[in-house]
């Protein structure tokens, strides 16, 4: 199962690259949104960015250690 997955990640890692980028930039433009309408940073929670920003960091560096 594990090589299975490895060799699915070396053909697929870029567009797992791009749907964390995704993820992410979707988090921060909901962030953002959040501020305008309510004109205020509470009542938003940031852990989901904080997570899928570690996430898209540690894709991207396997990502560059690979190539």
């Amino acid at each position: 199962m594990g090589e299975q997955f490895a060799a699915w990640y070396r053909q697929q890692g870029e567009y797992v690259l791009g749907a964390l980028l995704g993820l992410v930039l979707l988090d921060l433009f909901m962030f953002f949104v959040h501020c305008l309408v309510q004109r205020t940073t509470e009542g938003y929670g940031l852990t989901t960015l904080l997570i899928s920003t570690g996430l898209l960091i540690v894709a991207w560096v396997e990502n560059l250690y690979a190539h």
